[in-house]
């Protein structure tokens, strides 16, 4: 008898130690390069605070808001390829000289309000998956930035208001429409907008509300008109080694953590906007929420053919994502 137990308690001292030995625990970095009061960095933080309750303490985030790690949103798809970080939240736009998939939130005048701009990206995801593979990585959410409007000396409700206007674009299809609809856009990094505000090389800046408030634009600028231009996304990817090294519970962790996040910061989005809008208006400064239909729909006039051109760039898969969202937006 003594024998048997003692052999049973040896399998369950080599049962313990081969669980102990399996229950692995992870702690990861996550670059962003906002600063962690942002929308995109209130959402890491939702996120990373999921992800440990759903792992039970097992899989934890360090956060590095503020580009702390060095990284860049154009240098942090090639990071989380390589391993060199797990995830990374990033931002889309700077990358579509690598694929035109990043560039598709930053179309102009695609999308009018927060809930088509989810829309969008909810037809969308399955590419965005689909891309994101050749670069050894999986989309676990997005997260959305307020629509890009125009912070100015004055409101900009017409087509007559910005002939002639001296204003930042900050890529090739702002330029375009802007440069179309004879406005004079010039792009401009983030860091020349307010030299270029004081001296009067401009007179308003294309970005979002909150990004001109990070920035205090109101200190030089006293209006912001809501075009809706476009709503930019940011994305949180994880290195696809990583991801199927891991079992099968952290993997259901993960996502629904992910889908969590995903849930709570699209559905802030009009928040995160009202909340701005309050704070611009304390500081002075005239939001303008209803432009003129009729400068609205010449607008979009002019960004069809950088959509197009997008299209073309991206083959069947930009047909098939463009025409999705279009038939469901005239369902609507």
């Amino acid at each position: 008898m003594k024998k048997h137990w003692a052999k049973w308690l040896a399998c369950g001292a080599l049962i313990a130690t081969t669980f102990n030995i399996s229950a692995k625990t992870y702690k990861w970095d996550m670059p962003n390069e906002y600063p962690g009061t942002s929308v995109q960095g209130q959402g890491d933080q939702y996120f990373s605070a999921k992800l440990k309750e759903f792992s039970q303490g097992d899989i934890e985030i360090v956060h590095h808001f503020g580009g702390a790690l060095g990284f860049r949103s154009k240098d942090q798809l090639d990071a989380v390829a390589d391993g060199a970080v797990i995830l990374a939240n990033t931002f889309v736009p700077p990358l579509g000289g690598v694929n035109p998939i990043f560039t598709l939130s930053s179309l102009p005048f695609l999308v009018s309000t927060p809930d088509d701009a989810k829309r969008l990206y909810e037809i969308s995801k399955p590419y965005y998956n689909k891309h994101l593979a050749k670069y050894n990585q999986k989309l676990l959410y997005a997260s959305p930035w307020p629509a890009s409007g125009l912070w100015g000396k004055k409101a900009y409700t017409d087509m007559a208001s910005i002939k002639n206007l001296k204003m930042r674009s900050y890529d090739i299809n702002s330029s375009r429409v802007f440069r179309d609809a004879h406005a004079n856009p010039v792009q401009l990094s983030w860091a020349d907008i307010v030299p270029q505000l004081t001296t009067g090389g401009i007179d308003a800046v294309l970005t979002s509300v909150e990004s001109g408030l990070s920035a205090s634009f109101n200190d030089y600028t006293k209006f912001f008109t809501a075009i809706h231009y476009d709503s930019t996304i940011n994305i949180v990817t994880m290195n696809l080694d990583m991801w199927e090294e891991l079992s099968e519970s952290h993997q259901q962790a993960i996502e629904k953590a992910a889908q969590s996040t995903e849930a709570f910061v699209w559905d802030n989005i009009h928040q995160v906007i009202a909340k701005n809008y309050e704070t611009a208006a304390s500081r002075g400064v005239t939001v303008i929420t209803d432009p003129d239909p009729s400068f609205l729909a010449e607008m979009k006039k002019l960004a069809e053919p950088a959509i197009q051109a997008w299209v073309k760039s991206m083959g069947k898969d930009g047909e098939e994502i463009i025409q999705q969202y279009r038939q469901h937006t005239k369902a609507q």
